[in-house]
């Protein structure tokens, strides 16, 4: 019998292709939900951000920004969406100082390519990867469409990511097409108190991978609610955010995960502690 009749596990089908080839990876840090763009916050939480980046060389090897790093991104021919410089910039710096840069796509910015990878010179893996760091493997994805409650994401996630939809796209006007991303997307990046119901699903699912996979743990964000557990199966981490919070993931070969508040902690991985 087949491993796929054999499994019991519910897996959205862009997820299993990232568990066939592992990405070595060593010392990472996990950052998402950023929602460059947005007005709340916008220069303290660029400013914390910035000084968080500036800690990175020498004690990261791999920066993974783990989905909606963006409110909106798109990539026309000849134009960049306005306002990321600085961050752009950063990240660029951090790739030439030999730290290896990875971008995964997230319900807001969807459309991260090429350009962006060119930019930053980063890589860009729009479904998430798996990570190898050490003898541990670690599934690394936005985390949006995955609960099976949530059959009316997938379908928008599918129509949003094809290629007819980016090619009408392309023919409106970029200031046009940013106010109206920007208005579109405005509720879905805060929070309401308590769990949601497709929160409660994401840790039972990733459990599930983690024995369908030979996983240590699974990393993601989109919900915007910190959470690290260990069980028998692995590790769960949901990221948080940087746009209330200031949570990161730090996954060290030679140590349990972490999930940081750097509002409280700083940047420990800067003592390896």
């Amino acid at each position: 019998m087949s491993a796929a009749i054999r499994s019991k596990a519910w897996v959205p089908d862009w997820i299993r292709p990232l568990t066939r080839t592992p990405v070595r990876s060593g010392r990472t840090l996990f950052l998402s939900d950023l929602h460059m763009g947005t007005d709340f916050d916008k220069f303290q939480r660029l400013g914390s951000l910035l000084e968080l980046l500036a800690s990175v060389p020498g004690n990261i090897d791999d920066l993974v920004f783990g989905g909606d790093t963006f409110e909106f991104w798109w990539e026309w021919s000849h134009a960049v969406p306005h306002g990321h410089w600085e961050f752009l910039h950063a990240v660029r710096k951090l790739s030439d100082s030999g730290v290896r840069t990875k971008f995964v796509a997230g319900n807001h910015d969807f459309a991260i390519g090429p350009k962006l990878a060119e930019i930053c010179g980063a890589q860009v893996h729009p479904d998430g990867f798996c990570l190898e760091i050490g003898t541990r493997r670690w599934l690394a994805i936005h985390g949006d469409a995955v609960p099976p409650s949530e059959r009316g994401d997938r379908v928008v996630r599918k129509i949003l990511r094809s290629p007819v939809i980016q090619r009408l796209w392309n023919l409106i006007h970029p200031d046009i097409a940013l106010r109206l991303a920007l208005a579109v997307g405005a509720g879905s990046r805060y929070v309401e108190p308590g769990p949601a119901a497709s929160t409660i699903e994401m840790e039972p699912t990733m459990r599930a991978w983690m024995t369908e996979f030979d996983l240590a743990g699974v990393v993601h964000g989109h919900s915007h609610r910190p959470m690290l557990t260990n069980g028998p199966e692995g590790t769960y981490i949901n990221n948080g955010d940087w746009v209330r919070m200031r949570t990161a993931v730090w996954i060290d070969p030679s140590m349990p995960a972490r999930l940081v508040d750097c509002s409280q902690e700083g940047f420990p991985w800067r003592s390896n502690t």
